[in-house]
């Protein structure tokens, strides 16, 4: 088959080996990162010297961001056999982010699955040029600052536009069916993470912290490294001077339905791709969102061999990581390429729109 020609059909007949289910596996995924985190969480609130338990705490936050991996595949029903166990394990996991498991499903499943870089509230949607030029002078200033390339700025992003906006709380545009049961799972997780916080703040009574520095170091501390952590990799799976955001409807059928021509596969070294779950092997996901993490690496290999220069494929680097949040500031719906915030273009015609027109890309000096 020739990348160029296959269908998403056989795309999916020939990725769809590569998903098998293997409970024990799943399991020892969950296990493995609760005590990890638990371990870490520990680290941070006994451990003599600050500067260890400083990093116990931010390694406790990015654990907190391996177990949403392992709460994705728990949510898509995915990372272990059975409805029941999965849904348990997914509102395990997403307890310590501080995420409704009912929220991330409508988010997740209904808005980002089915609308895929499209004109839905997502992580990093761009503005055009004449949006961002419309907004009074602070929200440009707030603008700039988030799509700066720091954890501060990705940390702060996510809080206030996504975490606060769509992954705890129901909000208005929540469908009435799912009201109850997301007031249910967003109570359990407040009533829970306020138990917690009552303990650390009696950290006087086991440890040598203060009250603030027991919620600082077990709570603030690993929740914001989460954030900046979350943030950066799901920037990274939509954001890239070759990708495509589109407005109303697709120039093509299959671009409208097909998240993987829109997400980015980010290449890691081999023990980063193991240590985050291969979490940067998005594409397939969109493809196949049954696929355990653990199955990822090896069905974006084939995916990328089925399509060939079809495939959007990033380099991981600190250049190409500064280079697109340089480059991505703001998007033109009309013309199909990015630019910065003055309105110059510092892309050619985005990947989807080439494959799909027929177009050479655009030489620009970027």
């Amino acid at each position: 088959m020739q990348g160029t020609t296959i269908t998403r059909r056989e795309l999916i007949r020939e990725i769809s080996p590569f998903s098998k289910v293997s409970t024990a596996h799943g399991l020892a995924l969950f296990l493995f990162d609760y005590i990890v985190y638990i371990a870490a969480i520990a680290g941070a609130l006994l451990l003599p010297s600050l500067w260890m338990q400083l990093l116990c705490s931010m390694i406790a936050g990015f654990k907190i961001g391996t177990l949403l991996t392992v709460g994705h595949d728990a949510a898509h029903g995915s990372l272990v056999k059975g409805k029941r166990l999965n849904w348990f394990l997914g509102v395990m996991c997403f307890l310590p982010c501080l995420y409704s498991y009912r929220m991330w499903v409508y988010d997740h499943h209904i808005l980002h699955h089915a609308h895929t870089n499209k004109d839905h509230k997502d992580t990093y949607t761009p503005l055009t040029k004449a949006e961002f030029d419309a907004l009074p002078r602070w929200k440009q200033w707030r603008e700039r600052f988030y799509r700066q390339a720091n954890p501060v700025s990705f940390a702060t992003y996510y809080i206030v536009e996504r975490w606060s906006q769509a992954k705890l709380f129901p909000h208005a545009g929540l469908p009435a069916s799912m009201r109850a049961s997301a007031w249910k799972h967003c109570a359990f997780v407040v009533i829970v993470n306020l138990i917690y916080a009552a303990f650390l703040l009696a950290a006087p009574l086991y440890s040598h912290n203060s009250p603030l520095m027991g919620l600082f170091l077990g709570l603030l501390l690993p929740f914001f490294t989460f954030m900046f952590a979350a943030c950066l990799v799901l920037w990274s799976m939509h954001t890239c001077p070759d990708l495509a955001w589109y407005r109303g409807d697709a120039p093509n059928a299959e671009l409208e339905r097909a998240g993987e021509l829109v997400s980015v596969h980010v290449d890691l070294p081999r023990w980063l791709g193991w240590m985050v779950h291969d979490v940067n092997n998005h594409p397939v996901h969109h493809l196949y969102p049954a696929m355990p993490c653990y199955r990822l690496h090896k069905a974006q290999i084939r995916y990328n061999e089925l399509m060939g220069e079809r495939a959007v494929v990033a380099k991981a680097s600190i250049g190409y990581f500064f280079d697109t949040m340089r480059r991505c500031k703001l998007y033109d719906f009309e013309r199909n390429h990015w630019l910065d915030f003055e309105g110059k273009p510092t892309s050619g015609l985005t990947k989807p729109y080439r494959n799909f027109q027929n177009a050479p890309a655009e030489a620009v000096n970027a």
